[in-house]
């Protein structure tokens, strides 16, 4: 027995030491985070979310960093880190909204320094690697008479603030950049030859000033013990005779103070002292910037006339370096602006140059010395105005296949004929496939072809800088883009006017705006699936128009015409041999600022198409009660009601009121004894009658409304409570049904009102955005989704949110009124998105599935697809707000 257990000792140690190594092996990779969780429910909807980050405002290279990154300030109010090499986001903050957020200074060293706010302002440190805050402190300005003029920049650990006043003097103080330390009073520089013409180039403040003829070039620098002017006469660098004297400070960072004259002459600030260099302004419209490189300072510029050129001049002898000389007809960056650029020799001694461009359509691009294009960022998706979802073409087999099916006419024997030609031509596509060498193997890539689910999709958006893209909604990838620089996107309009199910006829889609200098209408016809224009193509209007409706009826070739309403009241219809097509339309004009609204009878009179003005409504009141339209919501185009009824718990049935031609209007006026005043008000806009009507006082409304079936929900403020809260109506016929089984509804035949049940709910929550479910044949249950502050898109069935269920005859009411918002309710689970402002979505072929894209306006934008199922509980679905206010019924359209 020792014998046995001396033997197994030894053994059953070096167990125990083997176990020991392999606990810490387990524990060592638990602290690794190999998965992300979610719920079970969620798994496969969330499919894509791509960040942006804006239209870039500053921009600096970080070298100091271990990981080269370009730190950015946008337009969005957004502070981000991209990668040097792939454009990703590496960190991204979100700063306030609106002017509170306004970004007013980037400086870059080892750490980054953001002046953000408009007074008091907000002085922050971030951590260039890693986007962590440091320090933080705040300024407030006792004067705020000139603080719209502002400048700020860094020199010498200090942060500089300067007010101009104009015509009198500059006022300038310092502040320790870490502490906020005063250093000491605001110095006051004589300077009554400041006006609004003058330019910061730090420390130097320079202007134009003097009569014609004799005017002078002046510059102070501003941070200098010693006050020194530096003054010359203005023709010893430019004509007087042709020059205006307007200057335009250097971009991108510039490491030589210096501007341009007319845009025509370069001049730097040397020594105190005024030098024209001897390279020119390539182009009128080109960006200038100075750089320093290892052979010393260069003149960048960059250009766009027919393409896109380069080009770099020695700042002492104005050499051209061949290295930085380029020019590419084929790229297209509409006027460049060079925001940031960095320069060195590699070890072969070769110039190696990173540009970064930001363009007129918000895409910035980050080039090589060679013109290379290293990456690229469409930041205009930060700010979508419109959205379209198209149904993509079947494929060739699928075509030939519908089409062999669809000829009804013929014996059996043509029927065979056909069968044995289709099969044929399959053969044919095989052998070719064959003979050419292609494996056939899986695809990574999804063809541009109807899935057999509908859930395959492109997605066109509008931007508000006038840039139109094609999106793959399975990927996100981006599959076209058309720039118009004269397209004024606000209040613009998507058509489908021919969808792609009707071959040999391409698929038709038409965006409605107004130019961006004349305000007259402006129309883009184009194809959804491969961008190309086609139809009208681009297409500019004498005159302003008033609203613009789709034809509910199609031509020979399965197209809808498009008519359109101006100023005028003189209606136009695209094309204009669909006139006599017109019959029973009905349109209306809404006037956001005073709440009133027109409607109009559309008539074919034998000639041409006119417009009757038919009623006049002024919503919240009457004519001046002060009211403005805040939202408007309709029922979504094509919508279909599965069930006329809902089957109470006593048997009967409780038949809906369902209208067309419903509109909802929130409006919002002061009031003389509740201060605000908040008015929904469901107008039928083919008569004109007020169906229902609900006021709230001390109250102010949100722009959000959803509108679907039977009932309308919209959102607003509680000022005496000081909460937010969700109010519902629901319409209903009663227990005997108006009409038969079939029949038309008709908005000029109505005599009864129907019964109106409203209640309101408290939402602990703050959103954001907001609309119902959508899907094909409207057979599963609406829900509400809500985009909240939080990031999270939440989703509330209507249960929830019905009005009937309080006090209704045979219901029981909910034991509290807020709105429960579960955890589990959230479609994007941990994938926050930040400033959700729209969401659109489309039904799919699936009923239970909805596809849902969410975008955001303001300080950044995320865009998510999410396949989701509309199961017992949150019904996966989507909110579609339009893009300005309105959203006509059925037949009526959008005004622009």
């Amino acid at each position: 027995m020792g014998v046995l257990s001396n033997s197994i000792k030894p053994n059953f140690l070096g167990l125990l030491k083997c176990l020991n190594s392999i606990n810490w092996f387990i524990v060592f990779f638990s602290l690794i985070n190999l998965s992300v969780c979610i719920y079970e429910d969620q798994i496969g909807k969330f499919d894509w979310r791509q960040t942006y980050v804006g239209r870039i405002k500053f921009s600096q290279f970080d070298t100091v960093s271990t990981a080269k990154k370009i730190i950015v300030a946008t337009e969005e109010n957004v502070l981000a880190a991209l990668h040097l090499k792939t454009g990703q986001v590496v960190w991204r903050h979100v700063f306030e909204s609106a002017s509170t957020g306004n970004i007013q200074l980037l400086h870059v060293t080892e750490k980054v320094v953001t002046v953000s706010g408009s007074n008091p302002y907000l002085v922050r440190g971030w951590d260039s690697a890693t986007g962590v805050l440091l320090w933080e402190w705040s300024l407030t300005l006792q004067n705020e008479d000139h603080v719209d003029f502002s400048e700020w920049w860094v020199q010498n650990n200090m942060l500089v603030h300067m007010v101009p006043v104009f015509g009198s003097h500059i006022e300038v103080t310092m502040y320790n950049l870490f502490t906020g330390q005063n250093k000491g009073s605001s110095a006051k520089l004589p300077a009554p030859w400041c006006n609004d013409g003058c330019i910061l180039s730090a420390p130097y403040y320079t202007c134009v000033s003097g009569e014609p003829g004799s005017k002078l070039l002046l510059s102070l620098d501003v941070t200098s013990d010693a006050v020194l002017l530096i003054s010359k006469p203005l023709s010893d660098y430019t004509a007087l005779t042709m020059s205006d004297g307007s200057l335009s400070p250097l971009d991108g960072n510039s490491v030589i103070p210096g501007f341009t004259v007319d845009d025509r002459k370069i001049v730097v600030i040397k020594n105190n002292q005024f030098e024209l260099l001897k390279t020119g302004v390539a182009d009128p419209s080109a960006s200038v910037t100075v750089i320093d490189s290892a052979s010393g300072p260069l003149v960048l510029q960059a250009w766009s006339d027919n393409g896109f050129s380069v080009s770099a001049h020695v700042v002492s002898s104005g050499a051209e370096v061949k290295e930085l000389r380029w020019s590419s007809r084929a790229a297209r960056v509409p006027e460049p602006e060079l925001s940031a650029a960095l320069c060195s020799r590699s070890a072969r001694e070769l110039l190696a140059c990173r540009i970064l461009v930001t363009a007129a359509d918000d895409s910035s691009h980050l080039l090589q010395q060679d013109g290379r294009v290293l990456w690229s960022r469409e930041e205009a998706l930060a700010n979508v105005v419109a959205v379209e979802f198209v149904e993509l073409p079947v494929s060739d087999l699928d075509a030939a296949i519908e089409s062999e099916f669809d000829q009804k006419e013929g014996s059996i024997w043509a029927a065979f004929s056909r069968r044995l030609h289709t099969q044929f031509q399959q053969l044919q596509t095989l052998i070719q496939t064959i003979q050419k060498g292609e494996v056939l193997q899986e695809d990574t890539t999804s063809p541009l072809v109807r899935d057999y689910f509908g859930l395959h999709k492109i997605i066109v958006l509008v931007t508000d800088v006038g840039k139109i893209f094609g999106m793959d909604n399975l990927s996100g990838a981006l599959l076209w883009q058309y720039y118009e620089p004269n397209l004024d996107s606000e209040g613009a309009v998507l058509f489908t006017r021919r969808s792609a199910r009707h071959p040999p006829h391409d698929a038709y889609l038409t965006i409605v705006g107004k130019h961006e200098e004349t305000g007259n209408g402006l129309i883009i016809s184009l194809n959804p699936i491969t961008g190309a224009l086609i139809g009208e193509r681009l297409l500019h209007l004498d005159t302003q128009l008033l609203q613009v409706a789709l034809l509910h009826k199609h031509d020979n070739e399965k197209l809808h015409a498009l008519i359109l309403l101006d100023k005028d009241e003189n209606v136009q219809i695209l094309p204009g041999s669909a006139a006599p097509l017109v019959e029973n339309m009905f349109i209306y004009v809404a006037e956001r600022n005073t709440a009133t609204v027109q409607g109009y009878a559309i008539i074919y009179d034998g000639k041409s198409v006119v417009a009757q003005k038919t009623w006049v409504t002024h919503l919240g009141g009457g004519p001046g009660a002060g009211h403005r339209i805040v939202s408007t919501a309709r029922r979504g185009r094509g919508e279909r009601v599965h069930s006329p009824g809902r089957v109470l718990p006593d048997r009967s049935v409780l038949y809906k009121y369902i209208n067309p031609n419903l509109v909802l209007f929130v409006t919002e006026g002061p009031d003389a004894l509740h201060k605000d005043v908040v008015v929904a008000t469901c107008l039928d806009a083919a008569s004109g009658a007020v169906v229902a009507a609900q006021a709230h006082r001390r109250a102010r409304a949100l722009p959000l409304a959803v509108h679907t079936e039977h009932y309308v929900a919209y959102l607003y403020y509680n000022d005496k409570h000081r909460r937010t809260e969700i109010a519902t109506m629901e319409l209903y016929e009663g227990k005997q049904r108006w009409l038969g089984a079939g029949a038309a509804f008709s908005s000029l035949e109505a005599w009864r009102a129907p019964s109106v049940w409203r209640h309101a709910y408290v939402l602990p929550a703050s959103p954001s955005a907001a609309a119902t479910t959508t899907t094909e044949r409207s057979l599963t249950d609406k829900h509400v989704l809500l985009a909240l502050t939080s990031g999270a898109v939440v989703e509330v069935p209507w249960l929830y949110l019905e009005a009937r269920r309080w006090g209704a005859e045979g219901e029981a009411p909910s034991a509290a009124p807020d709105v429960p918002l579960p955890h589990d309710a959230a479609l994007n689970y941990n994938r926050t998105v930040a400033r959700a402002r729209r969401i659109h979505t489309a039904p799919s072929g699936l009923e239970s599935t909805s596809l849902v894209l969410v975008t955001g306006l303001g300080n950044c934008t995320t865009l998510h697809n999410y396949t989701t199922t509309t199961a017992p509980w949150p019904a996966r679905a989507a909110y579609t707000p339009r893009p300005p206010a309105w959203s006509p019924p059925a037949s009526c359209s959008s005004p622009d």
